[in-house]
């Protein structure tokens, strides 16, 4: 009996539980050198693009001369996130190396053998991608407002952090770099390969806006066109950032981002529940 307890006390210490599989993946993400440079890489972008658009902008009352009725409150704001088109990018291939790299290493076989049911691997992995992205975004997005606030109050342009629409902007942009990787992570699942997982997400992210943009332009009369670009994904995350994005509110931007990312992620689980790794 003193055995059979024995054993059973061992075995019940020894079980996976979640919150154990969520601290692997964090082992295995602050692991990887691609981690800490696509990661440095987003805060060099974010504040840079800050910086040097605080720097180089007219002062407010040269531009209320040559554009009367501007509004000028949100530019602190604006200035704080124009660099989220280029830093999505980097977050985006992370998101599909953290994957398609297990894939193609073999090392997803050692994650499957460790926690043999796919569907709670793959979400403590989007979970713990999804902090440590929105956490280096909220950083980035927190430090690029307070260098243009500094330089551009200077201009004459009005900066209040606890503004709703400036914490709005803050979050809303962290949030969504977050929401970006696991979407990424998500394509890569599906694609199980770097360069077509990145290839997807740049598309996606990136050259699929520019293209609807053309079209829109080259079709007047293609309205339904003008009014469906606002749902693309990263339309939807400037929305969330507090850029402007057509009619679409704030929060029914983040509501789109959320689907992309539900569709992407729910379809890279079922695949990964039906293949072999």
């Amino acid at each position: 009996m003193t055995t059979t307890a024995s054993a059973h006390v061992h075995s019940s210490l020894g079980r996976l539980s979640f919150p154990r599989v969520i601290g692997s993946e964090w082992i295995k993400l602050r692991s990887l050198r691609s981690t800490f440079w696509t990661l440095a890489s987003v805060i060099v972008i974010v504040i840079g693009f800050s910086a040097l658009l605080s720097v180089t902008i007219p002062s407010a009352e040269t531009l209320r001369q040559q554009a009367p009725g501007t509004r000028i409150d949100g530019f602190v704001s604006a200035a704080a996130t124009t660099g989220l088109t280029f830093a999505q990018l980097v977050v985006a291939v992370l998101g599909v190396l953290v994957i398609s790299g297990e894939f193609s290493t073999g090392m997803i076989r050692s994650s499957f053998a460790a926690v043999p049911r796919r569907f709670p691997a793959l979400a403590a992995k989007a979970i713990t991608l999804f902090l440590v992205s929105f956490a280096v975004g909220l950083v980035s997005f927190a430090s690029s407002w307070a260098i243009a606030a500094a330089l551009m109050s200077a201009k004459g342009y009005q900066a209040d952090l606890f503004a709703g629409s400036t914490l709005w902007s803050i979050l809303g942009a962290a949030a969504y770099l977050g929401l970006v990787a696991v979407f990424s992570m998500g394509l890569g699942t599906i694609l199980k390969a770097s360069g077509g997982g990145i290839a997807a997400a740049v598309g996606a992210l990136f050259v699929l806006p520019i293209i609807a943009s053309i079209v829109v332009g080259l079709i007047s009369d293609a309205k339904w066109l003008a009014d469906a670009q606002h749902y693309l994904i990263s339309n939807a995350g400037s929305g969330m950032a507090g850029l402007a994005n057509g009619s679409l509110e704030p929060w029914a931007a983040a509501v789109t981002v959320l689907v992309w990312t539900a569709v992407s992620f729910v379809g890279g689980a079922l695949l990964l529940q039906r293949r072999d790794a």
